[in-house]
């Protein structure tokens, strides 16, 4: 739109804007008369009343009018009521032959208007009103905009609009043989039927509801144009939107939009959701992103001082806020494709692919075996040793990967043994994606040193990279009808890909020169390093996502589909613990052997920070859950997508919490103790989620993760206790969650106006409950002035 308000902008035409209020009495008529219903015009001289296009301006449903683009299928069927004379000037003509007033096609169009200033004398035709030299007539044998009539009369023809003159469309209803999606058997000897009118519930310009009561199997027909991307879903009535199926949408009448329905009371909601708009909207916001991109880095390029020496303060914020940033960017991406390829696979497949991740995920884990984070710790400390730590640390991953993919075998053994197994297509896309993540293991190990080396900027800008890539890939395996399947293949592409430029770049900004050799020793010494580490891991993935299988063995892959809606929102907010930790633990490390108090007090920074950032993305999230998920999902995702993200938000602040108590843990030493903490949380998880999926389904698991990470809190402090007491967490938290209930308040009132006012409000209130209780102290000063420049510390009165 920007080119043409460039290309038109100062061209005005010129006329009187006090038409645009002047409304004839005809018009004010025609707005009276209730239902849904077209009018057209009867012109045998050539006259014009009420002009093609004009009834719009007043809300009018005409079967005439200018367009730049016709469907051919609309022309063949008004062809068939009579020749089309005006198509070179883009226009369906109004009806000029008497013969044509008396046309079924014409009925089925729901014409119940026609305005002519002749006199129409043919017997189903009535005049209704009369004045400024023209007549309107009610054509008594208008066809409702819906109906239904039974499967019966369905004639399966191989020229629908041909069959349509020889027999009385109102009486039956014709399907081409050739094209649109299979029928169920039908009896090739169709008999007419009567038609009973359907109650158009709700129209609008992308979605109709139409409510319908049949007997018998039936079709419904809503006479609007057929027209690829509309979708319907079929509910019971008085049910929600949670009761709906998709039903196939036929194209029947050589024009219109039919679906067929069992016996009983029916609510059916047509919905327009085209392909071609989802991957415009798509490849619209790609490109806005590419190029934000791509200033990113030459902003960067230009601004930042490799050379600058870094504080702890800075190397924090440097390895943290930039892969933040960045890695932000790239959830927004995959947010962008996620809404596409959820609208294009629906909740089921949705569910079935969140499944095949989770799976996957596991082997991810145990082929991982830890290594990525001791890589960190102890080339953080000896950085001459990166080189014999990558070489080995690839070599390790490799032979564990054979180990790691035999429970993922076990399991599925273990629920094709339970009646429910996983479909051959959600197989196929764990095996898929476990062979990515060989390449992408691999490519830990690269990561890893640039975490070591304090350049965590390089791997998140690398991952946006291939984050594209892989959005570019997944669409193409989409549009050619692999679905899910296609996704998982293209990880095995992306993977490699990222592989080879975080290798090259390796070797480009570090020097590797050796030595290069195999070190059993030094693996085996990994191994045992690593174990508690990977099984931490390990434990901590199952700890939050063992309800997944569990919820589709008890509740289904719908049920998955839309919890995993939440989740990804959940996943992409949790980028700031993640690479925030990261950053964190080689300083903190290095503190712990130095000065336990300077530990100390960064962990407090680190935890109070946490809870800063997450209690109101906990707030602001519950009140927008329905639009965030809308906007991610569609409505197929809706009310229960949003129920699962109001729940499960509020296990973010306690679960960043526990993000960096744990990394500090491992820093002091007890990766094995934590062992202990995460089997007690993730027996707590599964048992509880045993007990009470089966009852709530997917609310009972997001309920039941928060209260996990309860448990595991308290467990966490126990252990932290011994080596770092004093921690105070009262003294640290009370004043944010104080803040965030009064913010919380505060959103929920105004939202009683708006939900834009509740959000206004809420945004207001949170600075300055923290600015009044004084949550924000000395210390914060203190940490704030070493992250910014002199210049902006000293105006903000921070030095």
């Amino acid at each position: 739109g920007l080119d043409l308000l460039i290309a038109n902008f100062g061209f005005h035409t010129a006329a009187d804007p006090a038409l645009l209020e002047y409304e004839p009495e005809l018009v004010q008529w025609l707005q009276e008369q209730p239902g849904t219903w077209r009018l057209t015009t009867f012109t045998p001289h050539g006259d014009k009343p009420l002009n093609a296009n004009g009834g719009w301006l007043y809300g009018l449903q005409d079967v005439r009018g200018y367009d730049s683009v016709i469907p051919r299928q609309y022309v063949e069927y008004m062809r068939t009521i009579e020749p089309q004379n005006e198509l070179l000037f883009n226009r369906i003509q109004p009806i000029v032959n008497w013969e044509s007033l008396n046309s079924p096609l014409l009925d089925l169009l729901g014409a119940k208007y026609v305005i002519s200033s002749e006199t129409i004398e043919l017997p189903k035709y009535e005049m209704v009103w009369q004045g400024e030299g023209l007549h309107v007539y009610e054509n008594a044998a208008a066809v409702p905009r819906a109906y239904t009539i039974p499967q019966t009369a369905t004639a399966v023809v191989d020229d629908p609009l041909a069959a349509m003159t020889e027999r009385d469309p109102r009486q039956f209803v014709f399907v081409s043989r050739e094209r649109g999606p299979p029928l169920p058997e039908v009896n090739e000897t169709s008999q007419p039927a009567g038609l009973q009118p359907a109650a158009v519930a709700a129209y609008g310009n992308i979605e109709v509801v139409v409510d319908a009561a049949v007997g018998e199997p039936s079709w419904l027909v809503l006479n609007d144009s057929y027209f690829p991307g509309w979708k319907a879903f079929v509910r019971p009535q008085g049910t929600g939107s949670d009761a709906e199926e998709e039903v196939a949408v036929h194209r029947v009448n050589g024009n219109f939009r039919g679906v067929l329905l069992e016996p009983g009371r029916w609510t059916v909601r047509f919905r327009y959701s085209p392909l071609t708009f989802k991957l415009g909207g798509l490849t619209s916001a790609m490109a806005a992103v590419i190029l934000l991109f791509a200033f990113a880095v030459w902003a960067w390029r230009r601004l930042y001082n490799p050379d600058a020496e870094l504080t702890d303060t800075r190397s924090i914020a440097k390895n943290s806020l930039v892969p933040t940033a960045l890695n932000l960017l790239n959830r927004f991406i995959d947010f962008l494709f996620a809404a596409f390829y959820l609208r294009v696979l629906g909740p089921a497949d949705a569910g079935s692919y969140f499944t095949a991740i989770t799976i996957a995920g596991w082997f991810e884990i145990v082929s991982n075996f830890g290594l990525n984070t001791l890589v960190i710790r102890e080339v953080a400390k000896e950085r001459s040793e990166a080189s014999r730590y990558l070489l080995n640390t690839v070599i390790l991953r490799v032979g564990i990967s054979v180990v790691a993919a035999l429970p993922i075998f076990l399991y599925f053994w273990s629920v094709d043994l339970l009646g429910n197994p996983l479909s051959p297509e959600t197989v196929a896309a764990i095996l898929l994606l476990m062979v990515g993540m060989l390449f992408s293991g691999a490519g830990q190990s690269f990561s890893g040193l640039f975490y070591a080396f304090e350049a965590a900027e390089m791997p998140a800008a690398i991952q946006t990279v291939t984050t594209i890539l892989k959005v570019g890939f997944g669409v193409v395996a989409l549009l050619l009808g692999y679905g899910f399947v296609g996704l998982a293949a293209v990880s095995i592409v992306v993977n490699v890909i990222t592989l080879a430029i975080l290798a090259v770049t390796t070797f480009r900004n570090f020097n590797l020169r050796g030595p290069w050799t195999v070190d059993f020793s030094l693996q085996r010494a990994m191994i045992g390093l690593s174990y508690p580490l990977m099984l931490n891991h390990l434990l901590a993935t199952v700890f939050f996502f063992v309800d997944v299988p569990l919820m589709r063995q008890i509740n289904g892959e719908e049920a998955v589909g839309w919890y995993n809606t939440a989740y990804k929102w959940i996943n992409a907010i949790n980028v700031i613990p993640s690479f925030f930790t990261f950053a964190l633990f080689p300083v903190i490390s290095r503190q712990i052997e130095n000065d336990m108090d300077d530990a100390r007090r960064t962990f407090r920074m680190s935890i109070k920070l946490m809870a800063l950032i997450a209690l109101p993305i906990a707030a602001v999230t519950t009140l927008l859950a329905h639009t965030l998920i809308s906007i991610l999902g569609g409505p197929e995702f809706l009310p229960h997508g949003a129920i699962a993200l109001q729940i499960i938000i509020w296990s973010i602040p306690i679960g960043w919490i526990n993000s960096v108590t744990n990394y500090v843990l491992i820093a002091l030493g007890q990766e094995r103790v934590q062992v202990r903490a995460f089997v007690i949380g993730v027996t707590f998880n599964i048992v509880a989620n045993l007990i009470f999926l089966p009852l709530f389904s997917y609310r009972a698991a997001a309920t039941i993760t928060i209260l996990s990470e309860i448990v595991l809190l308290v467990i966490f402090n126990l252990y932290l206790q011994q080596r770092m007491p004093n921690v105070r967490w009262l003294q640290l938290l009370w004043r944010p969650a104080a803040v965030t209930a009064a913010m919380g308040l505060v959103m929920w009132l105004g939202a009683q106006v708006h939900l834009a006012v509740g959000l206004l409000l809420g945004v207001l209130v949170y600075p300055l409950g923290l600015w009044l209780s004084g949550a924000f102290g000395e210390e914060e000063r203190r940490i704030l002035q070493a992250l910014l420049p002199a210049p902006i510390a000293a105006r903000l009165k921070l030095v």
